[in-house]
């Protein structure tokens, strides 16, 4: 997750980067995705959680999360993200959210926006929620089709201006893949037409109930192309459009050449990813799961660290942060891409491919013989985070 206008210049996310920065150089938790339910009214058909209506055995009790907002508080975690599943459907969902709001802990929800209306979104503002992330594949019929429910795009556009009309941001999600590629700059244009702030761009994660589809995933010339529209559409007068990247941390080094080809100072933005990389596995960044299970990645459901149940912020966050200690192997290595710790690959498609966390990130966008990235970079020694000693 990388948001670039926020990275390499100002942003919607300024502040929100600012500090999860600052948590990292304190060895503490960075930003926290919770799914409080795995239950969802959706059927998506690339859900990397295969969610559905029925609520897991072991999760939390209400007691338990509770607790666990309190803990979170102590830990000094400074924004979660409350998701699922979809968020709203967990009985006491208005409960944790107000928790969160009072324990100082900045509350942003991710949801389907299926249950949004006006008194909704009236309290969602009232309990500090400056921003709202929801999901969009394309036009009406195309969308409703894959989330398997029809009705939901106009839904979703409802619930959109809704939110907006209150004072409170929405950033549109959607997954890169084949299927959505042709309707992808109709999606920006539909966050700029809808003042939504911020897009979410996902490449496609196999897993849940899109494992073993590979073959959907878009082609580095198709992620470069979208890249170089972001190089563009970023620097257009009265556009403040801010673009967040996830699942292809690539991306952030391929868009830095193009801003550095441009004369353009990215200092900021490569100095940011010394510390907190493109890739935010090991640097804090941690996702709990509805039945207390501490993730390095809220796309890698099976890889966890303990149970929070168990376990202390701390020890969570320590247990992370060795994950970041390690080297990544093949072309992501540091003898192979001076980009290794900016970028670090995707550590869970790695890990879906081979088992090896580390192994190398054979989506990436780059190669080696069109670097151009400034020889102080490659030459500036990387800071120990975390718990090093």
């Amino acid at each position: 997750m990388a948001h670039v206008r926020s990275l390499f210049f100002e942003g919607a996310a300024s502040e929100s980067e600012n500090k999860a920065l600052q948590a990292v150089k304190l060895g503490r938790p960075s930003s926290l995705i919770w799914n409080i339910t795995n239950r969802c009214n959706l059927k998506c058909n690339h859900c990397y959680m295969a969610a559905d209506a029925h609520t897991l055995p072991d999760q939390l009790t209400d007691d338990e999360c509770m607790d666990l907002v309190k803990r979170m508080s102590e830990a000094k975690v400074p924004v979660a993200f409350l998701s699922g599943g979809e968020p709203m459907m967990r009985e006491n969902f208005w409960e944790i959210l107000e928790a969160v709001a009072a324990s100082g802990v900045r509350p942003t929800i991710s949801t389907n926006c299926t249950f949004i209306d006006e008194k909704s979104a009236k309290r969602l503002k009232e309990n500090g929620v400056r921003w709202v992330a929801t999901s969009m594949y394309g036009p009406e019929k195309f969308h409703d089709d894959m989330v398997g429910v029809p009705g939901t795009h106009a839904r979703v556009v409802e619930a959109i201006k809704t939110l907006r009309k209150n004072d409170v941001g929405v950033v549109l999600k959607t997954a890169l893949t084949k299927e959505t590629w042709n309707y992808i700059f109709d999606i920006i244009q539909m966050c700029k037409d809808l003042d939504c702030g911020m897009i979410y761009i996902c490449d496609l994660i196999t897993s849940g109930r899109s494992e073993g589809e590979e073959d959907l995933r878009v082609t580095t010339q198709q992620w470069r192309e979208l890249c170089d529209f972001i190089v563009e559409d970023i620097q257009k007068p009265g556009n403040d459009l801010d673009y967040d990247i996830g699942a292809i941390p690539s991306v952030i080094p391929y868009i830095a050449e193009k801003f550095i080809e441009q004369g353009i100072d990215v200092h900021k933005g490569l100095d940011r990813l010394q510390i907190f990389s493109a890739c935010p596995v090991g640097k804090g960044h941690m996702t709990i799961n509805s039945e207390g299970g501490v993730m390095a990645c809220q796309f890698a459901q099976d890889w966890t660290v303990g149970n929070i149940r168990e376990i202390s912020f701390a020890e969570a966050t320590s247990r992370l942060f060795e994950i970041d200690k390690k080297e990544s192997k093949g072309q992501c290595a540091p003898e192979k891409c001076e980009y290794s710790r900016i970028c670090r690959g995707c550590r869970v498609k790695a890990w879906q491919r081979t088992g090896d966390t580390m192994e190398e990130d054979i989506s990436c966008i780059l190669h080696p013989s069109e670097r151009k990235i400034p020889t102080a970079y490659s030459e500036k020694a990387i800071p120990c985070q975390g718990s090093c000693g």
